[in-house]
C-alpha cells in the first residue's frame, strides 16, 4: 500500500509534538517546584484555583480578535514565544532562604534529634535510601553561641583540649551515625545515634555528658530524606503571609503569563488544524495524536534527567527541565512559521455566534463539555493523591512502588490510550455521529469513575487508564470537530475559544474546587462515586433529550406530510 504525505500537514503535526514535549517538562513539575521555592501548599492552591479562569478569559477573547481581523497566524506565533518566555523565566526566581535545624543532645547517650516529621513511614523511607541497612548519616553541625556546660563536656569528658579556657562563638563538628538505627518517637521525632564525630581532627567515639546538655545547631547531612524532613523556608516574621513573599508573586505572576499564553495557543491550533484539513475534519486526530506522543517521551525524558542531575543532591535540580522547555518551544515557533492559512472572506459578525447558543442542541453540547470538564479535572487534580492514600493504608511498603505504579499509569493513559484513540476518533465520528460519540464518552467517563470508587488495590488502576482513549482521546476530537462544524464562516476560531474556555475555565475548574471539597470531608472513594453516577446520569439525560427531539421532528415532518397529501387539488 502506498502512502501519501500530506506536506501542507506537517506544520502542524510538528506543532503538536513539540509544544507538548515543550510543556512536559516542566507543567507536571511546578506544584513541587513552588514547594521547593518556599510557596505554601495555600499558595500553590490558590493558584490552580485561579488558572482556570484565565484560561476562560484568554481562549474567547483571541479567538475573536484573531477571527475578526485574520490575524489568528501572528497570535499563535506570538503566544507560544510568550509561553517560552513565562517558563523560562521561572527559573531566574529566587529561592526562599532554607535553614536545616536539628537538635544535639548529649546525655548518657548522644542523639540528633528533629521533631519536624509528619508520617509514619519514616523509617521505610529512609530504610529505602539504606537497602544494604550498612550505610552511615554523615552530618555537619554548626552550632553557634554553644553554652559553657556543653564546652565543659569536651573538655573533660570528651578530652578536646581546643576547648578548654576558650570561649568559642562557633562550634563546627561532624558526627557519624548508622542510618539503620534511627528510631522514630511518637511519629513526630526522629532521633539517629550518634556513634563518633570528629571536631578540628579529634575523633570521639560513642561521645556522651555526664550532664544532659542540649544545643540546636545548623545541620547537612549526606541523606536527602533527612534533609527534607529538616530543611524549612526562613520566614522573616513569624506571622508572614505567604502571599506576600516575593517567590510566590512573581510565580504567581509567570504562570498567570504562561497557562494564558498555553490556553491561546490550544485554541489557535486546533483552529488553524481545521482550516488546514479543509473538507477533512475527520483527520484531526491523526495530527493531535502527535501531541500526545510528544507529551508522553518528553516527561519521561525530563523525569529521567532530573533524577540524574540531582543525584546525591538535597533538592531536585529542575535545570533540564527549563533547557527541554526552551529547546523545544524554539523549534516549535520555527515549525509554525511555515503554515500557511487560507481566510475566508466573510466578514466576521459575533451576532452569528451568539445566535447559536439559542439552539437547544447546542446548549447541551456545552453542557455535556462541562460535565466532561468536572470529571477529567477530578482526576488530573485527585487521581495520585487518590491511590497514594489508598497505598499508604496498606502499609509502608507501598513507598517501594507507589511511583512507578503512577508512572506507568501516565503511561498508559497516553500511549496505549489516549494516542491510539486520537488516531480512530475520525473513525467514531464517522460511524456515530457527534451526538451518540458524545454519549458514548459521558457514559465511558462515568463507568470509569465508579470503577475508580470501588478500587481496593492500586495497581487495579491500570485497567481502568485504558479507558482514557475512549474518553479523553475522543473527547478532544469531538469538541473541537463540533465547535469547527457549526461555526459560522470566519468564527471558527472563536468557537473554538469558548467551547474550550467552558471545559477548562468552568468544567475543570469546578472538578478541581468541588472535587477537593468531597475529597477533604468524605474522602475519595465518595468523591469518584458522586461525580461518576452524576455523569452517568448526565448521559442518559443526553441522549434521551436528543432522541425525543428527533422523534418531534419527525413526526412534525411526517404530519406535514400527511397534511399536504390530504389538501383538496385547488388548495395545493
Amino acid at each position: 500500500m502506498d502512502f501519501e504525505i500530506n506536506k501542507k500537514l506537517l506544520p502542524m503535526k510538528a506543532h503538536y509534538f513539540f509544544f507538548n514535549a515543550g510543556l512536559a517538562p516542566i507543567m507536571p513539575f511546578i506544584p513541587t517546584y513552588a514547594r521547593q521555592l518556599g510557596v505554601s501548599q495555600v499558595g500553590v492552591g490558590l493558584m490552580y484555583t485561579v488558572f482556570p479562569f484565565v484560561g476562560l478569559l484568554a481562549k474567547p477573547l483571541f479567538g475573536t480578535i484573531a477571527d475578526k481581523f485574520r490575524i489568528g497566524k501572528q497570535i499563535f506565533i506570538t503566544a507560544i514565544i510568550c509561553a517560552a518566555i513565562f517558563f523560562t523565566s521561572i527559573y531566574f526566581i529566587p529561592a526562599k532562604p532554607t535553614e536545616a535545624l536539628m537538635n544535639f543532645d548529649c546525655n548518657l547517650m548522644t542523639i540528633l534529634k528533629t521533631c519536624e516529621v509528619s508520617d509514619n513511614c519514616t523509617l521505610t523511607r529512609i530504610n529505602l535510601e539504606n537497602p544494604d541497612m550498612m550505610s552511615t548519616l554523615e552530618c555537619t553541625l554548626i552550632c553557634n553561641n554553644p553554652n559553657s556546660q556543653f564546652l565543659e563536656e569536651m573538655c573533660s569528658t570528651w578530652n578536646v583540649s581546643d576547648v578548654c579556657n576558650t570561649n568559642f562563638t562557633s562550634i563546627e563538628m561532624k558526627t557519624y551515625s548508622n542510618m539503620s538505627k534511627a528510631l522514630l518517637e511518637e511519629s513526630s521525632c526522629l532521633y539517629f545515634p550518634v556513634e563518633n564525630l570528629s571536631f578540628n581532627g579529634t575523633e570521639v567515639e560513642n561521645p556522651y555528658c555526664k550532664s544532659s546538655t542540649s544545643m540546636k545547631c545548623n545541620t547537612v547531612c549526606n541523606s536527602a530524606t533527612v534533609m527534607s524532613y529538616i530543611q524549612k523556608p526562613i520566614t522573616e516574621t513569624s506571622q508572614e503571609p505567604y502571599y506576600s513573599t516575593i517567590q510566590f508573586q512573581m510565580l504567581f505572576g509567570l504562570m498567570i503569563g504562561a497557562w494564558a499564553s498555553t490556553a491561546v495557543v490550544t485554541s489557535l491550533a486546533d483552529s488553524i488544524c481545521f482550516n488546514l484539513l479543509g473538507s477533512k475534519p475527520h483527520d484531526y486526530g491523526r495530527q493531535r495524536l502527535w501531541g500526545a506522543l510528544g507529551w508522553g517521551i518528553s516527561a519521561i525524558f525530563a523525569g529521567y534527567l532530573i533524577d540524574s542531575v540531582s543525584y546525591g543532591e538535597n533538592i531536585k535540580n529542575y535545570t533540564p527541565s527549563f533547557i527541554l522547555v526552551f529547546i523545544m518551544l524554539t523549534v516549535n515557533t520555527i515549525s509554525v512559521s511555515k503554515i500557511k492559512i487560507d481566510y475566508r472572506q466573510e466578514p466576521y459578525a459575533f451576532a452569528k455566534v451568539a445566535s447559536l447558543f439559542k439552539d437547544v442542541k447546542v446548549v447541551l453540547f456545552l453542557l455535556s463539555c462541562i460535565t466532561f470538564g468536572i470529571c477529567i479535572g477530578s482526576i488530573w487534580q485527585f487521581l495520585f493523591w487518590y491511590l497514594e492514600d489508598m497505598a499508604s493504608s496498606q502499609g509502608c511498603d507501598s513507598l517501594e512502588w507507589i511511583k512507578l505504579l503512577e508512572g506507568l499509569a501516565m503511561g498508559i493513559q497516553c500511549f496505549a490510550g489516549e494516542a491510539p484513540f486520537l488516531f480512530l476518533s475520525g473513525w467514531f465520528l464517522n460511524k456515530l455521529g457527534h451526538v451518540h460519540t458524545m454519549t458514548m464518552i459521558l457514559l465511558v467517563m462515568g463507568f470509569r469513575l465508579i470503577c475508580y470508587s470501588l478500587l481496593t488495590n492500586p495497581w487495579l488502576t491500570l485497567p481502568i487508564e485504558l479507558l482514557n482513549g475512549l474518553t479523553l482521546g475522543v473527547y478532544w476530537s469531538t469538541m473541537t470537530s463540533y465547535a469547527y462544524l457549526i461555526a459560522p464562516p470566519g468564527a471558527g476560531t472563536t468557537l473554538q475559544g469558548i467551547f474550550g474556555a467552558l471545559f477548562e475555565g468552568i468544567g475543570t475548574a469546578v472538578g478541581s474546587l468541588l472535587g477537593g471539597f468531597i475529597f477533604q470531608n468524605y474522602g475519595g472513594a465518595i468523591m469518584y462515586r458522586s461525580f461518576g453516577i452524576y455523569t452517568l446520569i448526565f448521559g442518559i439525560l443526553y441522549s434521551s433529550i436528543h432522541a425525543f427531539m428527533d422523534r418531534k421532528k419527525t413526526m412534525t415532518r411526517k404530519e406535514s406530510y400527511s397534511r399536504v397529501n390530504q389538501a383538496p387539488d385547488d388548495q395545493l
